[in-house]
């Protein structure tokens, strides 16, 4: 059963709505977001930390808040990107005690290179739709953005302080 049949029939109840909201957030990243790619060999944790230092350098603590996962882990997972040749340590000149993670050339050319086959796929799909079909899916995105980042800090929060 595809995700549009799925959010088509009457959905009451919020466990009802939570499967269906599920179904097309899967057949979303199964048709749009999963290209034949190399960087789809990389393990989740790997490819969500790759994804994280995207944008920039970040210090171990904040690929911890970002990706959601343990500092032993992203410790864990950097060794393991740091193996492969996709990431780097660098110290601050300010404060040796402080690490940054970056992604090497090699790390930065394999997640740009996913995420413009990933905008590719997407693109495609858009041409598709009317204006009218894209503004309505860009804001029920940001809704469910908006209210999955105050419900992921609190569970980040909750998660933090337990540990």
């Amino acid at each position: 059963m595809d995700a549009a049949s799925v959010i088509s029939r009457d959905i009451s109840g919020p466990m009802a709505q939570a499967k269906a909201v599920h179904a097309a957030l899967r057949e979303i990243g199964r048709n749009m977001l999963s290209v034949d790619d190399p960087a789809m060999d990389l393990p989740i944790r790997q490819l969500k930390v790759c994804m994280a230092l995207l944008p920039g350098s970040c210090s171990m603590t904040d690929i911890s808040r970002e990706v959601g996962l343990s500092r032993s882990s992203v410790t864990q997972v950097s060794d393991r990107l740091e193996r492969r040749g996709l990431v780097e340590r660098e110290l601050q000149s300010d404060d040796r005690r402080v690490r940054k993670l970056k992604l090497t050339p090699k790390g930065l050319q394999l997640m740009r290179s996913h995420e413009l086959k990933q905008l590719r796929r997407i693109a495609a799909v858009l041409k598709g739709l009317s204006k009218s079909e894209i503004e309505q899916m860009m804001a029920g995105l940001a809704v469910f953005s908006r209210r999955e980042t105050k419900f992921g800090a609190t569970a980040r929060t909750s998660r933090d302080n337990s540990e």
